[in-house]
């Protein structure tokens, strides 16, 4: 699932988002490791890409969905790829894995096509101190990690349960605990 970008006016949607998201879904490595498993990617863009839906080719183990059925497929799917959605959370407490990939953070355009607030994300997205584990700029890096989670059960790593186990989503107040957590993240 990806987020929407807000654009400079009258620019177009980078031509790097839109690429990068169709090397993802049509990588041939990702694609086997699909295939070998007999398992279903369900994929989606903000609704505002919607036009370019024609660019999105289905198959067998790739499925375009609308925004609509997206928490129908979140309670079936064992892993999500975002870019800076809010669904990770929803990962979380599932105990599910997630993969954050950004199609454009090196986006040579970056500053023209974008407004400065989404420059901003990106840097902050990038620093070390950005506590989130599974982040990722590189396609390869991405795609590594999401085939990895396939050929493991989308089963969760140590340092991911850990950091899972951070939020304390087990019981209490979540949505306290989570905007604690928040505060805690230096301000970008």
């Amino acid at each position: 699932m990806f987020t929407w970008r807000q654009m400079k006016k009258d620019k177009k949607i980078s031509i790097h988002y839109i690429n990068n998201i169709l090397k993802l879904i049509n990588n041939n490595e990702l694609i086997k490791a699909l295939t070998k498993k007999n398992i279903t990617l369900y994929f989606t863009v903000h609704h505002k890409v919607r036009r370019l839906k024609k660019k999105f080719k289905t198959s067998k183990y790739i499925e375009y969905i609308i925004e609509n059925d997206i928490f129908e497929c979140l309670s079936k799917t064992n892993l999500v790829v975002t870019d800076f959605s809010s669904i990770i959370f929803d990962m979380i407490c599932r105990k599910k894995p997630y993969v954050i990939y950004i199609p454009d953070a090196n986006d040579p355009q970056i500053k023209k096509i974008y407004k400065n607030n989404y420059f901003k994300t990106i840097k902050f997205l990038k620093k070390k101190s950005f506590n989130f584990l599974n982040k990722y700029f590189e396609l390869d890096e991405a795609i590594k990690k999401i085939i990895y989670y396939i050929n493991n059960n989308f089963k969760l790593e140590k340092k991911m349960e850990k950091f899972y186990r951070s939020f304390s989503f087990d019981n209490g107040n979540n949505t306290q605990k989570f905007i604690e957590y928040l505060k805690k993240l230096k301000e970008y």
